[in-house]
């Protein structure tokens, strides 16, 4: 783990970056409901809702996951007073969301970011994600973090999460 390269965060700094982390987890649950409702149908909205969703997915997936982290990507190593506790206590990636953390960073890397010429080449056909048991499974590691952060580092929004959550 490389938490001992990453700058100390103010308590102001937390709370703002705090905000960014709801938009992107707001966004991802909405965008997982939405797509597991199957609605669009085969469409381009469709399309274009499950690239949101991915893109979304992986940065809640790197902030909740991804130890090594440096620079200025937001981690939830930096909320936390011991990162090694996070580490611990939070829930092991299951299956699921160790197939899906592959399939995010090549497929969005080779299907949505970039336009290679083996784009699938190759590539058997995939299942549909299942939106909503990959978002049942990082609210549980949401529901750990926000337990374990103190409530001075969250913005407002988190804090209406955590009593609705409570409730």
């Amino acid at each position: 783990m490389s938490s001992n390269l990453r700058t100390e965060r103010s308590e102001l700094e937390l709370r703002n970056a705090s905000n960014d982390l709801y938009y992107e987890f707001w966004m991802f649950a909405k965008l997982a409901n939405g797509l597991a409702t199957g609605i669009m149908g085969e469409s381009i909205i469709n399309n274009a809702l499950l690239e949101a969703f991915t893109i979304h997915a992986r940065a809640i997936l790197d902030f909740l996951y991804n130890d090594r982290l440096t620079g200025n990507e937001v981690s939830a190593l930096d909320f936390v007073h011991r990162p090694d506790e996070w580490i611990q206590v939070r829930p092991k990636k299951s299956a699921l969301l160790k197939e899906m953390e592959t399939d995010l960073r090549h497929r969005v890397a080779k299907e949505i970011a970039q336009l290679p010429y083996d784009r699938h080449k190759g590539v058997p056909e995939r299942k549909p994600w299942p939106f909503m048991q990959i978002a049942k499974e990082i609210n549980v590691a949401f529901d750990v973090f926000l337990e374990l952060v103190p409530e001075r580092r969250l913005g407002p929004r988190w804090l209406e999460v955590k009593q609705q959550r409570k409730a």
